[in-house]
């Protein structure tokens, strides 16, 4: 995945699909389970404690028959779990998988922080093991270097392309107007309302693959052109592309190459728990030749964040 060059100078291999193919892809899978709006907020008031249905429904002003459908959801998707005794009040807890969600949430965290929102950010972070206030950045493991879309080349297994489901999934139709559903100002959810569409996902990830123009798009997804242009509308209205007259398709702005950090966040988490049995659905490579793999580091002390090392505090007044 690359918004500008990253092929070394030679055929990128995982440009086009070959005919009747398709991407296997991690992303994907995990935008199926993560994106959408209302299964995102559930997951991020687990994160601020909520455990009761009636702690998220209060919290979320969600309805009661929506909030049942997302939870049920999240347990068969392995995120959550149900405990408690007879007699007792279930209650709802975030599995290993569901913890693992926490670098997704900061790297988008960042990108909201930094592109989307007026002013000072809903949340303020606090490293509990540095005891410093940060917030997230994207870095190659291996490096510490900070993750762009430039100069990063892509090798993939001999099996990366699959055979094009023949009854493939539909899929709502959405439109972006940066609105946000949810009790909490949320730079996360503002960043959803564009990319947690899935067709608008998909185009954006074809960007990173190095297809710029409308006719890739349309072969490399099989999606249907009003479909397309609708999405491609959202992407530049939301800052995410411009038109290249001169290539004859649509460039990724200074925006949308920011938002690289947090989608190959994505494939990390899709590999561990979704797809593949753990195994890379492709390879970063670094220009020195080293396979390299994303995490979220504090901005202070680069050490690797997880939930139970952060604390915050609101920057607005919080739900009941």
């Amino acid at each position: 995945m690359d918004g500008a060059s990253g092929s070394g100078g030679g055929v990128r291999p995982d440009r086009h699909p070959p005919q009747g193919y398709v991407r296997h892809s991690a992303e994907s899978a995990t935008i199926d389970i993560l994106a959408d709006t209302w299964t995102y907020l559930i997951i991020r008031e687990a994160f601020f404690g909520a455990r009761r249905f009636a702690e998220f429904q209060r919290k979320l002003n969600i309805p009661r028959a929506t909030l049942s459908n997302r939870l049920e959801r999240l347990q068969k998707s392995g995120i959550l779990k149900r405990i408690g005794k007879a007699g007792q009040h279930k209650q709802y807890r975030l599995t290993d998988r569901g913890r693992d969600v926490y670098p997704i949430t900061l790297g988008m965290m960042w990108f909201g922080d930094k592109w989307m929102c007026n002013g000072t950010p809903p949340l303020a972070l606090f490293h509990n093991t540095c005891r410093s206030w940060f917030s997230a950045r994207v870095v190659w493991r291996e490096t510490g270097e900070a993750v762009q879309a430039h100069d990063i080349r892509i090798r993939i297994p001999k099996d990366y392309w699959i055979p094009r489901p023949k009854n493939a999934r539909r899929h709502r139709r959405s439109t972006w107007d940066g609105s946000v559903q949810g009790r909490r100002p949320c730079s996360v959810e503002r960043m959803l309302s564009i990319v947690g569409d899935r067709w608008t996902f998909l185009v954006l990830q074809e960007l990173f693959h190095g297809n710029h123009r409308f006719d890739d798009f349309i072969n490399g997804l099989s999606i249907a052109p009003s479909v397309l242009s609708g999405r491609l509308l959202n992407l530049q209205r939301a800052g995410f592309i411009e038109k290249n007259e001169e290539l004859g398709g649509y460039n990724l702005t200074e925006t949308g190459l920011d938002s690289y950090g947090p989608m190959i966040l994505m494939k990390a988490w899709g590999e561990k728990w979704v797809v593949r049995g753990g195994r890379s659905n492709f390879d970063f490579v670094h220009p020195s030749g080293k396979v390299v793999t994303p995490v979220a580091v504090c901005s202070s002390c680069h050490g690797l964040l997880s939930a139970k090392d952060v604390s915050y505090v609101c920057n607005y007044v919080a739900p009941d």
